[in-house]
């Protein structure tokens, strides 16, 4: 690199720290309720070293990435590749007991915990990061949280929850939880929603993602949870939150008229969720009734075969071609929700009777207990069929002039979609360690060119992971 470009990018460097602050204030809607989250009792990530320590409360964390030759381990993130080529990197997470003990206590070994292969090309795991929080009210010592992203415009953040907790036996030993992937590049929110002391985790259902919209067009509900002794227990539809959800369903609603009510049913399926957790599950329907789009029209939607249960796909029992098409979208919506359990089969019969075909609807499998974990599997989402993106030239009538008009507009548009995408293939050509942040640069500020010039210089300037 040049003397002259290092100071043309660290000029653009500097122009953009201090306008892109005013550009997402004043160019980003706000999504949801707002909560200010709580700050923990410490925090420490790995950033550019590899090596980071916590200690409060009778408690040390020390995160640690090495070279090792023990790679074929079990590790804590399953997603993370568990067979990487030896020796490799190798992230760990060793926890102990530190200064004086409590009162009756006694010291626990210190335990190391394998998280992930990390920092390489291959796993792409990056921003290793972790905190103490007393996130259990019952627990003497605090709880110690651990996250990590996994790249990707659209994914991941993988997070785990590591306690000291009675073994058995007359001591304590360090076991762990886990969250699940979400969306995003950090540890989940923590909040007191209620105001009263107790911490909950702020997560969403992402099993909403893609099922009934893109994902611009996807909006997933509201998961609140609490963590106590071991165990994370959903408890959105707790009374004392309702208010909290109401305020999130009014903002997003909000954003959503303004954007022009864009793809109504990745809204309309999160208000429904949202207003059964609220006990209002007949009114959400009655609106998503009013304001729904056919599936056919919307492209996205779920079919029969996404609600069979796998055992019966598999061993080549594959589903039929009538068992692929997508479903109307209020029949699909039902069965969604009963399947996540929002509601009960009773209440999807009090609403569906009326207006669906009178053939029986595709078996649901039974459900586990509502809400009973922050983080659903994904759900079979389906994604819009080939069929329907794009029409073969025999189902396309002639037209004369306006038509083939309509064709150039639709080849300029699509080049110029791929200019405006140019930082973004960019970053990811060049496998640059934040593609999250500038693809989402690109997508939200673009328009504003400063926006889209300083997508570009991160895209041509931030490391690489081969770095």
């Amino acid at each position: 690199m040049t003397e002259k470009r290092r100071q043309t990018i660290l000029k653009m460097k500097t122009l953009i720290g201090i306008m892109l602050p005013a550009l997402l204030a004043t160019g980003v809607p706000a999504r949801s309720a707002t909560l200010h989250p709580l700050a923990p009792i410490a925090r420490a990530e790995i950033g550019n070293s590899t090596h980071a320590t916590l200690s409060a409360q009778g408690i040390a964390a020390m995160l640690d990435v090495r070279r090792t030759t023990r790679c074929n381990v079990p590790v804590v993130w399953a997603d993370a590749d568990t067979s990487p080529t030896s020796p490799c990197s190798m992230a760990f997470l060793t926890l102990s007991q530190s200064g004086n003990t409590h009162s009756g206590n006694t010291h626990s070994r210190p335990a190391s915990f394998p998280l992930t292969p990390y920092g390489t090309e291959d796993d792409g795991m990056a921003q290793l990061k972790m905190s103490l929080r007393h996130l259990d009210t019952s627990s003497s010592f605090p709880q110690v949280m651990v996250s990590a992203y996994t790249g990707g415009a659209h994914c991941c953040s993988l997070t785990s929850i590591f306690d000291l907790r009675p073994d058995g036996s007359s001591g304590k030993s360090w076991q762990h939880l886990e969250l699940g992937a979400m969306d995003g590049d950090g540890e989940p929110d923590v909040v007191d929603i209620a105001g009263n002391g107790q911490q909950e985790i702020l997560t969403s259902d992402q099993s909403f993602l893609y099922a009934f919209a893109s994902h611009a067009g996807s909006e997933a509900p509201v998961v609140i949870a609490r963590y106590h002794d071991g165990v994370l227990e959903n408890v959105t539809r707790d009374p004392a939150y309702r208010d909290y959800l109401a305020k999130d369903l009014a903002d997003r609603r909000r954003n959503w008229i303004k954007s022009g009510r864009f793809e109504p049913n990745g809204f309309l399926a999160y208000e429904v969720a949202t207003m059964a957790n609220m006990g209002r599950f007949a009114e959400g329907w009655r609106d998503m009734l009013a304001h729904a789009e056919s599936t056919k029209k919307s492209g996205f939607g779920l079919s029969a075969c996404d609600f069979k249960p796998p055992a019966e796909k598999q061993n080549g029992h594959a589903c039929s071609a009538k068992e692929k098409e997508l479903l109307p979208f209020p029949q699909a919506l039902s069965l969604f929700l009963v399947r996540a359990g929002y509601i009960t089969p009773e209440q999807m019969a009090s609403v569906t009777d009326s207006h669906e075909p009178a053939s029986a609807p595709p078996p649901v499998p039974p459900a586990a207990t509502p809400h009973e974990a922050p983080n659903r599997p994904p759900s079979a989402a389906a994604q819009p069929p080939e069929r329907e993106q794009a029409l073969s030239a025999s189902a396309v009538p002639a037209k004369s002039g306006p038509a083939k008009s309509g064709g150039v507009f639709a080849v300029l548009g699509a080049l110029g979609l791929a200019v405006y995408l140019v930082p973004v293939l960019i970053a990811y050509r060049r496998n640059t360690i934040r593609q999250h942040r500038i693809a989402m640069i690109t997508v939200l500020l673009g328009w504003t060119i400063i926006g889209w010039v300083a997508a570009l210089i991160m895209a041509l300037s931030e490391p690489t992971r081969r770095q």
